[in-house]
């Protein structure tokens, strides 16, 4: 079955809009000029018929070099593959590979510290804060992207899947405050990093969360990829993001993209302040700045987790 991608149809549209732009104009022009030259205005008829044909054989000549153009570019590479010899895979050769994925992601998750032996988690229940832990990021951009063809697991089903339970009001905490992730991709870039303000955190949530269990992971979500550099300074003009609060901005003039916006302080303050267990797992593809951890004792354990396309969650 042909699966259809709604970025890969918006970019080749996207390659085809001078191509079908100059045409349009031809054709357009070819209609004013029909018009433009009658009776009223070009009273001999061989004069009249000259004018047309002529402007109706230079619109075609220009319309067939703008098709001619669009086959021999942009729409070259569809028609090869729609039109070449194709093979399908094994059954097994499928299987071997999708199992061959699996072994490749879950070695590139990386323990970085384990203090104590916090890992593995010594509780069934856990709480889980920050909004990546609703949204992961499952590819980078470019030919590392993914799509909603895919299916995924993120980290709260592959806990649920290990037997772990998740403090399910945290997990509305999080959806509600913002079910979508903000579009990185090649042709646009909005950084905004979505994360619940420290304040937005009732007592009773805290204490809930306190009687559910005693341990706490914190997840911390960055994408990245081709076709798109990092931010080195979030205040640069021409950076787009979006603060959490009105009452402060989460990056100030020459902060960059890999270190803690501040609303994420915030919750790393709020959540070692009730937690004595706290594993950080970072949901990245690029090489983040830790040098808070050395603030945080309570953070026994840290993961790194690349995205799929990197590897990672898929």
């Amino acid at each position: 079955m042909l699966q259809i991608n709604m970025a890969d149809v918006m970019n080749v549209i996207g390659s085809l809009t001078p191509y079908l732009i100059a045409i349009g104009v031809l054709f357009a022009l070819a209609l004013i000029i029909t018009f433009a030259v009658n009776k009223k205005t070009v009273k001999e008829v061989a004069t009249r018929k000259i004018v047309h044909s002529e402007s109706w054989l230079v619109a075609l000549v220009g319309i067939v070099v703008a098709v001619s153009m669009m086959l021999t570019g942009p729409l070259s590479t569809l028609l090869n593959n729609a039109t070449t010899t194709k093979y399908m895979l094994s059954d097994t050769t499928v299987s071997k590979a999708n199992e061959l994925a699996k072994e490749v992601q879950s070695e590139a998750i990386t323990m970085l510290k384990n203090d104590d032996s916090n890992l593995p988690l010594s509780n069934k229940k856990v709480n889980v804060f920050g909004w990546g832990s609703t949204n992961p990021v499952y590819g980078g951009t470019g030919s590392g992207s993914m799509s909603d063809q895919y299916e995924t697991v993120s980290m709260l089903d592959g806990m649920k899947q290990a037997g772990i339970e998740t403090n399910s009001e945290l997990i509305k905490l999080y959806t509600d405050y913002r079910k979508d992730r903000p579009m990185v991709a090649m042709w646009s870039q909005d950084w905004t990093l979505p994360e619940v303000p420290a304040k937005q955190y009732s007592d009773k949530l805290i204490s809930d969360a306190k009687d559910f269990s005693d341990e706490a992971v914190i997840t911390i979500t960055r994408v990245g990829g081709e076709g798109a550099d990092l931010p080195t300074n979030m205040k640069a003009k021409g950076i787009t993001y979006n603060n959490n609060s009105k009452d402060y901005a989460d990056f100030k003039d020459g902060e960059h993209f890999l270190q803690l916006s501040q609303t994420e302080r915030d919750m790393i303050d709020l959540v070692t302040k009730n937690f004595k267990k706290v594993t950080l797992v970072y949901n990245g593809a690029n090489a983040f700045q830790f040098d808070f951890l050395s603030q945080y004792p309570q953070i026994k354990s840290v993961l790194w987790c690349p995205p799929a396309g990197q590897t990672g969650f898929s």
